[in-house]
């Protein structure tokens, strides 16, 4: 099952894959932004076991784990390089000696979109990624003031020109910031949420304007959709959720909702995370939902999400109802 990425042609699956959790323990202001730890064996197996399934999207960024989400796929896919898109980021400076034993990397919440830095930042992602060649590279600076996205756009056209990236995008929400790449001809794909609690249609309605593919981040909530947390949970210590709070009443809503669909789901035969995955399917076929995922079992649970194909029009406007009330409190939540 194969989705076209806008413009570009690029042949992508359905279902891609977030490797944000590859990138294991590491820091963002001092603070874990992770999904903790990973073993580098496990992580390596499930890439593998992606491809085997006919997932050949793998969504990154230089930032996750200072790297070492890059450096594992990059590990995974060195002899299979022809038969995946790699998809990655850029702009954000981290620090691999912040003097703190117990954070031995962080991102530093700066910023750098100087021509220099994205030429060093994409051939540092290429020399970790082993390949001399990125599908799809992406501004990673959501809320970039969209007056300096010229200058930004000007120089991936040049690392299009030179061979070293075929397409760019945007990993943002804001209709004004992607306007300001999207009619580029080398501009093929923007990054956004959707998800049961987001329907996103401004971003939908651009991407037919444009001619656009989009990646869907956030597809499963950060786990937050698919049951696997109450009014009395508290994430790992590791973990990128553990400041949230999930007794406040807005959480409260959102499992509730959770259950509901799960309610709709016993005859369906799908599974929570394969339901909110062809929910996304079938909101538009431009769109290429990509779970993170941590093991094998996940990324086979979210490979079988392409074989079941799209929600049925009947069970998206069941959910649409679910969620109506809650989207209007938490549309962006997460």
């Amino acid at each position: 099952m194969k989705r076209n990425l806008g413009k570009s042609n690029i042949k992508v699956s359905a279902i891609g894959l977030g490797c944000f959790p590859l990138g294991g323990l590491f820091y963002h202001k001092g603070e874990p932004w992770s999904h903790g730890h990973v073993d580098e064996k496990v992580g390596i197996e499930a890439i593998k076991r992606g491809l085997d399934l006919g997932i050949n999207l793998f969504d990154t960024s230089d930032v996750y784990g200072c790297g070492k989400s890059e450096k594992l796929l990059g590990k995974a896919i060195k002899d299979r390089r022809e038969e995946v898109i790699i998809a990655t980021k850029f702009s954000s400076v981290w620090d691999m000696n912040s003097g703190d034993p117990k954070i031995p990397c962080q991102s530093t919440g700066e910023k750098n979109i100087t021509p220099e830095y994205i030429k060093k930042a994409c051939q540092e992602s290429l020399e970790r990624l082993q390949t001399d060649y990125i599908d799809i590279y992406q501004l990673h600076w959501s809320s970039m003031e969209v007056e300096k996205a010229p200058d930004v756009r000007e120089v991936l056209e040049e690392l299009v020109n030179e061979g070293l990236i075929r397409t760019f995008g945007w990993s943002t929400d804001s209709i004004e910031r992607a306007k300001a790449f999207a009619d580029s001809k080398d501009c093929s794909s923007m990054q956004f949420s959707i998800n049961f609690t987001r329907e996103n249609r401004p971003m939908l309605e651009l991407l037919d304007e444009y001619n656009l593919g989009g990646l869907i981040r956030t597809p499963l909530g950060m786990g937050i959709l698919l049951g696997k947390y109450n009014e009395k949970s508290k994430a790992a210590k590791d973990h990128y959720l553990q400041r949230v709070d999930f007794s406040s009443e807005g959480y409260a809503k959102t499992f509730k909702a959770v259950d509901k669909v799960k309610e709709l789901l016993t005859n369906d035969g799908r599974s929570l995370a394969q339901a909110a995955l062809g929910y996304i399917l079938a909101k538009h076929e431009r769109i290429i939902p990509i779970p993170g995922f941590k093991n094998v079992k996940q990324v086979e649970d979210n490979a079988k999400a392409m074989e079941l194909g799209p929600l049925s029009n009947k069970l998206v406007e069941q959910i649409d109802e679910i969620f109506s009330e809650l989207r209007m409190d938490m549309s962006k939540a997460y």
